[in-house]
Parts: C-alpha cells; structure tokens; sequence
C-alpha cells in the first residue's frame, strides 16, 4: 500500500467484527456443550444466527465426509456435535460477505481496471 492511499473506516472495523462473531459462535456453542442441553430453543437461535453457513458446512462436509466413512445414521451425522456446524457455519457465512463485499467493490471500479489479475 503506497503512502497515499489510506483504507477506509471500513476496512479497519471488519476484521474485528468478523472475529467477534465467530468467536461469540464459538463460545456460544461451547457453553451450551458444557451445560450438556438437549435440543432446545437456544440451539435452534444459534443455528438461525450462524444459517447459511452452517447448512452448506452440513451439505458439502458433513455429509459427504460420512458417505465416504460409510455411516449414513442420523446419529452418525452429528457425531461431530453443533460446534462444527455453529462454528464452521459462522466461518462460512464471514468468508460469503466478505466475497460479496469483494464483488461490489470490484464492480464499482471503473472498467479499466475491473478484470486486471493485478490492481
């Protein structure tokens, strides 16, 4: 970065955003594991907070990692327990919004520039 470019406001409050939300999904995930619950309501909020991620780490890990395992039972396929899906899921949804945010930045500079390898 040259010294007359300066990154935006922006730039410097994502990353601690983005941290602080997986490590909330994870401590979350984790004292419900240490408090030993059941299917509950909580479990059910944590999976909304962490949603599309959590389904695609369930449908492009879990799943095919247990077919390849050979176990296909419904206990098999939370072996791993909700902190692989809370956690992977937050993971999933940081690195979508940052690739959506790459995108429109992308598609906001002028043409020129727009699809060189290296700008």
């Amino acid at each position: 970065m040259s010294p007359t470019t300066r990154r935006s406001h922006a730039a410097h409050t994502a990353r601690p955003l983005a941290l602080g939300y997986l490590a909330l999904m994870a401590a979350a995930g984790l004292v419900r594991g240490i408090a030993g619950a059941s299917g509950d309501g909580y479990l059910a909020a944590l999976y909304f907070l962490s949603f599309p991620g959590s389904l695609l780490v369930l449908v492009f890990g879990i799943m095919p990692l247990n077919a390849l395992l050979g176990s296909s039972t419904s206990e098999a396929a939370n072996s791993f327990g909700p902190m692989v899906y809370l956690v992977g899921g937050a993971a999933v949804n940081v690195l979508l919004v940052w690739g959506a945010a790459t995108l429109v930045r992308r598609l906001r500079q002028p043409r020129d520039r727009r699809f060189r390898l290296w700008s």
